[in-house]
């Protein structure tokens, strides 16, 4: 069975409680971090939908004095588009190539090599996603590429859903996917041959999740 639970409350839950964790109980205990936390509870704790903070708020918060209190653990921002629903995102897994980020409130995202692959904790979730050809599209501009997605149905059995993909721009990509009557359009941003920031689709229900820089 799926557990729906509310993005707004998810993603409005920005405590550092997590991150604190993340450093490790010497940096949890350091009374400077306790003090950072303490002085921003408007900002970096749940808040009432008219009031959530967004990504530009949350990242001015985010200097590099802060992230160094921090244990300069590694942070990026997602905005939830269906519900303008910004969040810091902890990298707490890496295994090669996929890291998966974690919200302070154990909302998880997957990336293999900057393409989502999963989620965890929204409702709906993106259970798994093949996209070995479509990182190669992402280099080649190769046109024609297949992805497919897993998720769980209301009776906890996947179900398929492959897309078609065609692909434009250099630094700029635009993945334009077809599947039985649906197009989304997912686009990255790219430096180096890396995904640097990206706008990415979930589901029919979740819709597009934005992953942004931190700095």
């Amino acid at each position: 069975m799926i557990v729906k639970r509310s993005p707004a409350k998810l993603f409005a839950a920005l405590g550092f409680s997590l991150l604190l964790t993340a450093c490790g109980s010497d940096t949890a205990q350091n009374p400077v971090i306790g003090s950072l936390v303490q002085s921003l509870p408007t900002l970096l704790s749940g808040k009432a939908a008219a009031e959530a903070p967004s990504a530009d708020q949350i990242r001015s918060r985010l200097t590099p004095e802060v992230r160094a209190q921090l244990g300069n653990v590694a942070l990026k921002i997602a905005v939830l588009e269906k519900d303008n629903r910004a969040s810091v995102l902890i990298e707490r897994q890496r295994n090669r190539d996929v890291v998966t980020y974690f919200t302070p409130d154990g909302i998880s995202m997957s990336y293999k090599s900057g393409v989502l692959v999963g989620t965890r904790g929204l409702g709906f979730d993106l259970m798994g996603a093949d996209v070995g050809d479509v990182l190669q599209s992402l280099r080649s501009g190769r046109d024609g590429t297949v992805r497919v997605h897993r998720y769980l149905d209301g009776e906890d059995q996947i179900v398929l859903r492959s897309l078609v993909c065609d692909y434009t721009g250099s630094g700029r990509i635009t993945e334009t996917c077809y599947s039985d009557g649906l197009e989304i359009k997912n686009t990255y941003q790219m430096s180096g041959g890396r995904i640097t920031a990206s706008r990415q689709w979930i589901g029919p229900e979740q819709g597009y999740i934005r992953l942004e820089p931190a700095s």
